[in-house]
């Protein structure tokens, strides 16, 4: 009897250092697998880093400039106006690698057999202002507006084209806008846009209506 207890003793010792090694051997691979998970997840993270810190994955650098190796393009209106064909007495001008035709204020390109109503290009100059510009007064500065278009009396003397298409100056007001402008909604408010410029209505104290420049985008 006692030989059997001794024989009993011994297995369940036995069957419970094995036990006990089958659960400390399954701790050790949970840990394996979660450190090896841990590392692949962290390389992954870090493909999609611009640097990583020991300079194993790079990225190529963003250039935030965004006139910065951009080709040159036009602008076209957001209603376009196609034309079969130009007055006779049209010019033909050539800026930043781009051909324009100009006549009467309004600048053209080619569109196939046709010609299409382009935004003029901002730095671009002129002898001679089109007929019917008014003056508008910012300040102290003066400007020129036609057709959707502000100019302004350039400093050179040296050049005989001496009126430069300029960026819309906010706080402008002009009498009349393009038929074409599009009447939008903005913060509440009901502005008209034309050739990326922006207008809201005014009434003059005599009643008369007019359109102040609020905004205008940076296309240059």
């Amino acid at each position: 009897m006692k030989n059997i207890n001794r024989i009993i003793g011994i297995t369940l010792v036995l069957i419970t250092l094995t036990f006990s090694q089958q659960i400390e051997a399954q701790k050790r691979d949970n840990a394996k697998r979660n450190t090896t998970q841990h590392r692949t997840n962290n390389q992954k993270r870090s493909v999609g880093r611009t640097h990583h810190r020991n300079d194993r994955y790079r990225t190529q650098p963003i250039h935030r400039n965004r006139n910065l190796h951009r080709s040159p393009h036009y602008r076209y209106p957001r209603h376009r106006r196609v034309v079969r064909s130009l007055h006779h007495n049209h010019l033909r001008l050539v800026y930043g690698g781009l051909t324009y035709f100009y006549y009467s204020g309004i600048y053209y390109t080619t569109y196939g057999n046709e010609y299409i109503v382009v935004v003029p290009p901002r730095g671009f100059r002129i002898a001679v202002l089109p007929v019917g510009h008014v003056r508008v007064i910012v300040g102290p500065s003066i400007y020129f507006y036609h057709s959707g278009t502000y100019y302004i009396e350039s400093s050179s003397s040296k050049s005989e084209e001496k009126y430069e298409i300029t960026q819309p100056p906010v706080g402008a007001i002009i009498t009349d806008i393009s038929n074409d402008a599009e009447q939008i909604i903005m913060d509440g408010n009901i502005l008209y846009e034309y050739n990326d410029v922006f207008y809201k209505k005014v009434s003059t104290d005599s009643g008369n209506t007019t359109y102040k420049v609020v905004y205008s985008k940076n296309n240059d």
